[in-house]
């Protein structure tokens, strides 16, 4: 068992990070959330970067679903003892890996605090040596797993749609990282949008609200359209799509150009889960 100096120990070794951590939430389901995180990191990965998706949501993941591919281990297996970190990346390409959550965010309860230290140092040290982003694909809506995870990022991107209710709940997240996690800056992406016009009518909405009744800035990344054909590709299992990708360039190239938190996503973890 490690004593409370080597904890405070190895917590020191996961700050400073190279890594760039992209977080990407939304108040609902079925805003396309999933779908951004895939084709982000298919960009990425064709870019010449090194690719790792995590699929957040704990429980009920869905990358692989989307992929086609069934992963032997998953992030659960991992916490059970059943697997290595080496053990859980599926590769998609060349440059391009995901992680599956797998079973559930219930068990890190019942594991020792030196455990869950070493878990979370092993996927840090993991991820430093073999990626240059990770893409964080969180649970929608308020939950304690998608509040830790996107207030840990370097970047956190809110989907939303035109949708009232999606609108609705696309603040209500911004209001509860704010309030609870202490965020204060956010990138707002709409998807399924017919124009500009439309989208930024959305964002001018959660900006003024979010000014409004929380001490926050919402950045405004861009729109994507409405993609039938990329529905069908996703029945499909390739959720791949020409037109979609290119428009999620330039969201790219903002986030590029935004400063980086200095400070591990592993820490931050650390530190939200009180050790």
């Amino acid at each position: 068992m490690r004593s409370d100096t080597q904890l405070d120990l190895m917590e020191h070794k996961l700050k400073g990070s190279s890594v760039r951590y992209i977080g990407i939430g939304s108040g609902k389901g079925g805003v396309g959330k999933t779908i951004i995180s895939i084709n982000l990191g298919e960009i990425l990965s064709e870019q010449g970067y090194r690719v790792l998706l995590f699929d957040g949501d704990l429980g009920l993941s869905n990358i692989h679903l989307m992929y086609g591919i069934a992963p032997l281990k998953d992030l659960s297996d991992l916490l059970r003892g059943l697997a290595t970190i080496k053990e859980l990346p599926v590769k998609v390409k060349d440059g391009l890996h995901f992680i599956s959550a797998g079973s559930g965010f219930q068990e890190l309860a019942d594991i020792p605090k030196q455990r869950l230290v070493s878990i979370i140092h092993a996927l840090h040290e993991f991820a430093e040596e073999n990626y240059d982003y990770v893409i964080v694909d969180t649970p929608p809506g308020i939950h304690k797993t998608t509040t830790t995870l996107l207030s840990a990022v370097d970047f956190p991107i809110i989907v939303t749609t035109p949708e009232p209710t999606a609108i609705a709940d696309a603040y209500a997240l911004i209001k509860v990282l704010n309030k609870e996690e202490g965020m204060k800056s956010f990138y707002l992406l709409i998807n399924k949008a017919d124009n500009e016009g439309e989208a930024l009518a959305v964002y001018e909405s959660i900006k003024l609200l979010a000014t409004k009744f929380t001490e926050s800035s919402v950045n405004y990344l861009g729109f994507l359209k409405f993609r039938k054909n990329l529905i069908r590709n996703v029945i499909n299992q390739n959720p791949i799509d020409g037109g979609f990708k290119k428009e999620l360039e330039r969201t790219l190239q903002k986030i590029e150009g935004s400063k980086k938190d200095t400070r591990s996503f592993w820490s931050k973890i650390l530190k939200k889960i009180g050790i």
